[in-house]
């Protein structure tokens, strides 16, 4: 596949939602989207977004493959407009949803792209079910941090731990000035950050329940790390892709403990792109992501 393909198809397609029971007593709504032909003879996609995130986070990338590609996104469970039951979140949980998803749309094989918390659950899903994985796409993700958190950021979560302080700290998170100064660092371009991406983040904030899900990867953070899947049994085609401007997860520090996981990976830098690299540098994005997709088929 020479070129990146075009946007012919736009993001009008329509919200759907499926019944989860994810355990004997719990059960979740989520949201989900399809887009593409259903007669594509590749590989179908499936875009899974990161911590705070929803579908509409891939608004700039899907179109770019929706002429081609058979494409699945949803929200996980206590993220955008899913459900926010109050659970154990953790990678599994996502790992466990991607596999229910699969296993709704019939899909043999799938190809994840994964961005930083939805990229770390993509990782447990592949390890749990590597012949079910075609390719597995990484856009800065999570689970792995090297030396890069620091005595005071751990100091910091095991603040958050408490109940009271948590809470204290959700309610000054939860509204769009809070959100805007957290999405900020995570931007290299800042004129994305813009008002329609604030409201966006900030509408799955004042759901019921939302509480639990945003602050369970810093009451508990060692559910959303990949420390104990080492070696990991996912053997197939994997990528990196990372910004070079992410100060959270810098990739000198995290790329190579990523590929101590996964050695077959392939990794590309993108300049000019903080942590959220597919909206953040969504052109260079598309078209490492096609290029990738080419030598999958």
């Amino acid at each position: 596949m020479g070129s990146l393909p075009q946007f012919g198809t736009t993001m009008a397609s329509k919200d759907r939602w499926f019944i989860w029971q994810f355990s004997d007593k719990d059960e979740a709504k989520i949201r989900y989207r399809e887009y593409g032909p259903a007669d594509s003879p590749h590989t179908p996609l499936l875009f899974v977004h990161g911590y705070g995130g929803m579908i509409e986070h891939w608004n700039d990338n899907i179109p770019a493959f929706s002429d081609r590609y058979r494409i699945y996104a949803m929200d996980l469970i206590g993220f955008g407009q899913s459900t926010k039951p109050n659970v154990r979140y953790c990678l599994e949980l996502f790992a466990a949803q991607i596999k229910a998803f699969m296993h709704l749309k019939k899909l043999d094989k799938i190809i994840l792209v994964g961005h930083s918390m939805g990229g770390a659950g993509s990782v447990i899903y592949a390890h749990l079910n590597p012949e079910r994985v075609r390719g597995l796409i990484l856009a800065n993700p999570s689970g792995l941090y090297g030396d890069s958190m620091d005595g005071m950021a751990k100091a910091f979560f095991g603040l958050v731990g408490s109940p009271l302080i948590g809470e204290m700290l959700f309610a000054a998170f939860a509204n769009p000035v809070g959100v805007s100064q957290s999405l900020t660092p995570t931007y290299y371009n800042q004129k994305k950050v813009d008002l329609n991406l604030i409201n966006q983040f900030s509408r799955p904030l004042q759901d019921r329940g939302a509480m639990f899900s945003y602050l369970s990867p810093s009451k508990r953070p060692h559910d959303f790390m990949l420390e104990g899947i080492k070696p990991c049994n996912y053997k197939g085609d994997a990528w990196l892709m990372w910004g070079a401007e992410d100060t959270a997860l810098p990739p000198h520090k995290i790329i190579p403990e990523f590929q101590e996981l996964l050695p077959q990976a392939g990794a590309y830098i993108i300049p000019k792109a903080g942590h959220c690299i597919h909206h953040d540098a969504h052109e260079t994005f598309n078209a490492r992501l096609a290029h990738i997709l080419g030598r999958l088929e």
